[in-house]
This record gives C-alpha cells, structure tokens and sequence, in this order.
C-alpha cells in the first residue's frame, strides 16, 4: 500500500509542516503487535519529539497507538493534563506537549495515521485539525485505490481491535 519514504506521502506530511508549524508530523502504518499495535514509521518531517526516531514505534512510546486501537481522532491541547496521557511515556520520555491524531482506513479497517506533534503546549486552530482530516483522507482514498489495483507494498496489518465507542 504505502512504502517507506513514499514521496507523495512525504509531500503530504511536509505540506501539514508547513501550514501547521508543528515540531512534527508523522505519517505511519499500523502493525499488530503482542498486546497494542506497533506503529511503522513511513515519513517524518523535522525532529518530531526530542530523540531520534525509531522506525518502529513501540505502544508505550506512541499516541498514535491509541489512535488505531480506538478507531477515533485525538486532538490534545495539553497532554500533562489530558486523563489517556498524563503521565505516560509519550509525554515523559518523548516529550509530546500538544497532539493531532487521525486515522486512515482501508474498507473501513483503520491501518494507519497521523500524528502531528509539539513539544510545548498548544490550542490547535480548526483549520489546523481539518487540514489534517483532509490529508488523512487523502491517503485513505490512495490506499483504496492502490489495494484494489494489488500494489499492498508490505502486507496488510492484522485488524486492529475497534474500540469507536468515544
């Protein structure tokens, strides 16, 4: 479906830079994982979070997880004090201060995100979030069309539990 360092995808994440001034987007594809999926970095933009990224991203380390388990977009001023992330790693050991997070899908199974993230607190703007919205369903629409055609790149992910409940 998407490959690493896809150009379009990078295109895609460096227009959100861009207009959104983030410290980061990423764009990655969902892998299940032993106990919650495990994140696959496909593209970045700048340093996201304070460390260098791995490809992979384990759960602990991750919002985006919650994204996928979920089902569901997270948009979070403040992580310090949001009840999902006070106190987690994504916010202790990486530093995530402010959050974007949606979802892509391929035939209604989410198999990706979004995650644009700041390190310092911040009131997302409205167009921000549907600027976002609008890239996700970008990819959703290409990952539709490229599953239909075959060209899958890397197997598809285990469905991921749907948790839409919120």
């Amino acid at each position: 479906m998407f490959d690493f360092a896809d150009p379009t995808l990078m295109g895609y994440a460096q227009k959100l830079h861009d207009t959104i001034a983030p410290s980061g987007v990423v764009i990655y594809r969902a892998r299940a994982g032993e106990v919650a999926p495990v994140l696959e970095v496909l593209v970045n933009t700048n340093h996201p979070v304070g460390r260098t990224l791995d490809t992979l991203l384990v759960p602990r380390l991750t919002i985006g997880h919650l994204v996928v388990e979920m089902n569901c977009e997270l948009i979070i001023d403040d992580t310090l004090i949001h009840p999902l992330l006070k106190g987690s790693a994504a916010v202790t050991e990486m530093g995530i201060m402010a959050y974007i997070g949606v979802p892509y899908r391929v035939e209604g199974q989410v198999v990706g995100g979004i995650s644009v993230v700041h390190q310092h607190r911040r009131q997302w703007a409205n167009e921000h979030i549907q600027a976002v919205r609008d890239v996700a369903r970008h990819l959703e629409h290409m990952a539709e069309v490229r599953h239909a055609q075959g060209l899958r790149g890397a197997p598809m992910p285990d469905a991921a539990p749907d948790h839409s409940r919120l």
